[in-house]
């Protein structure tokens, strides 16, 4: 039997490393954090009003598992229904609609039962407006620690639909770090050139191996 939750993770594992290229291509002078579940996530929410090309083009980007709705729906549900009562991990989608132009209904149907995603109708010609709702919205979602997330300027007359995805995860150290064994040293981003950084320490037995498909140790 085809197990297409495994086969959307490793899609999403895929997306992850071709993303982290394409950031990091010209070399990496300061640090990056991204979530590509949160990009296959608004791209889904396209995906579920999309057909023929489009939806062909973004299931094959996105590294979906198939070009079907109902497959691409089912993982995303199972995802998100893993983590709905979680403390841990806190996932929100979001389609924000301008003012006077309606989502039809079976595309409003798949987005909340399949992507648990709300809707809300704003006028992103008052830009300032919209982008204190938006910023509301999210701040909210991920426990006020990300705020400003748009800015007005990002608004118009012409804009028709935005996709929110907010992620908020909370976890704990299996082996928590002692704040007082904290110390700076060198960190090297690259050959030539380090910089002075906070390092975390401590000692305990962790695993510790070779992985011959990435060629490191870890």
């Amino acid at each position: 039997m085809f197990d297409f939750n495994l086969q959307f993770a490793r899609g999403g594992a895929t997306v992850t490393t071709e993303l982290f290229e394409l950031l990091s291509a010209g070399g990496v002078k300061q640090n990056i954090v991204f979530s590509p579940f949160s990009i296959q996530t608004c791209a889904a929410l396209a995906f579920a009003g999309a057909s023929g090309e489009t939806a062909d083009q973004i299931a094959e980007g996105l590294k979906f598992v198939s070009n079907l709705h109902p497959e691409v729906a089912s993982t995303f549900a199972f995802v998100f229904d893993k983590y709905k009562d979680s403390e841990l991990l806190k996932i929100a989608n979001k389609v924000y609609v301008q003012q006077g132009h309606d989502l039809k209904p079976d595309y409003q149907t798949d987005l909340k039962e399949s992507y648990n995603a709300e809707t809300e109708n704003v006028n992103f010609e008052e830009s300032e407006n919209a982008a204190s709702v938006i910023n509301s919205w999210v701040e909210d979602k991920t426990a006020g620690k990300i705020k400003d997330l748009v800015h007005a300027s990002a608004f118009s007359a012409l804009t028709r639909l935005v996709l929110l995805n907010a992620l908020h995860f909370k976890g704990l150290w299996a082996h928590k770090f002692d704040e007082e064994q904290t110390a700076e040293d060198d960190f090297w981003i690259s050959e030539e050139e380090s910089v002075k950084v906070q390092y975390m320490n401590q000692k305990a037995k962790f695993g510790y191996g070779y992985f011959e498909e990435l060629d490191c140790q870890a």
